[in-house]
């Protein structure tokens, strides 16, 4: 694999225009760090049009997952709940509320995962999902690039979902909001893995922010709906590399891509 440098954001005065309560800082010392050959790669299996559509069947383990990154998120064979990747722990949250490490054997139908390595952090008081979603795009050098953020800290609240099992027929995601199980945490301290998408990428992943969520305690998690914090540390890493990995299977093959939601 070919070195890839990551392009940081160094000489931005965080703390002009900011919202009251919130404080940052760039760490200049991770700035000026040089990456790793696999640091600044956003690997990613299938894309987000075919798991709208209703591809949810799977061959990429976790164990394969794991030679490509330590963070990101994603979900398992069947839209089995959630996927919540942190510091090389692959985290499985289920529909019936209970969170578990997954074995190397879980496959997946979606995962977007880095070796995450970040240039910039700085810290937030106080602020809720939308209003931290634009501070954080206010401090990026470009919206044209992938990006892998974690926030880790206390929130007051947070929502999350997991979307119970599926089985063949599979129906389309928006079938299954419905069937969701939804979960409120309050007062806990956890992490939120952020994947950022350029809005170029739409139909491949989601386009700006996307919220997966584990708590510390390892006893909450999932795709998070909305959330308020109280003080988080953010922590951003650019990714200008991008590779994609599509299924060989007849599933895919046959989906009608760019899917139209109905």
């Amino acid at each position: 694999m070919k070195r890839s440098r990551v392009i940081t954001a160094i000489g931005i005065c965080l703390a002009i225009g900011m919202p009251a309560g919130t404080t940052a800082q760039t760490d200049a010392a991770s700035a000026a760090t040089t990456a790793s050959p696999n640091a600044g790669v956003l690997f990613q299996v299938s894309t987000l049009d075919a798991l709208l559509q209703g591809v949810y069947s799977a061959s990429f383990s976790g164990g394969q997952l794991k030679k490509h990154g330590n963070f990101g998120l994603g979900t398992y064979e069947g839209l089995d709940g959630e996927m919540i990747v942190l510091d090389g722990h692959y985290y499985h949250m289920r529909s019936n509320g209970v969170l578990s490490e997954s074995d190397d054997s879980e496959v997946a139908p979606f995962a977007a995962i880095t070796e995450f390595q970040p240039s910039v952090q700085f810290t937030v008081n106080n602020s809720s999902m939308a209003d931290l979603s634009t501070l954080i795009d206010s401090v990026l050098p470009t919206r044209n690039y992938f990006y892998a953020i974690r926030i880790h800290g206390a929130f007051s609240t947070i929502t999350t979902r997991a979307i119970p099992m599926q089985f063949l027929p599979y129906p389309p995601l928006s079938q299954l909001i419905p069937v969701q199980s939804m979960f409120t945490y309050s007062n806990v301290t956890g992490t939120a893995v952020d994947i950022r998408s350029p809005a170029f990428a739409a139909g491949i992943n989601q386009v700006a922010h996307h919220y997966h969520f584990v708590s510390d305690d390892l006893k909450g998690g999932g795709h998070a709906l909305s959330f308020t914090t109280g003080q988080v540390d953010v922590a951003i890493q650019t990714l200008r590399r991008y590779d994609l990995w599509l299924p060989n299977d007849e599933l895919f093959q046959k989906a009608t891509l760019p899917f139209v939601q109905p």
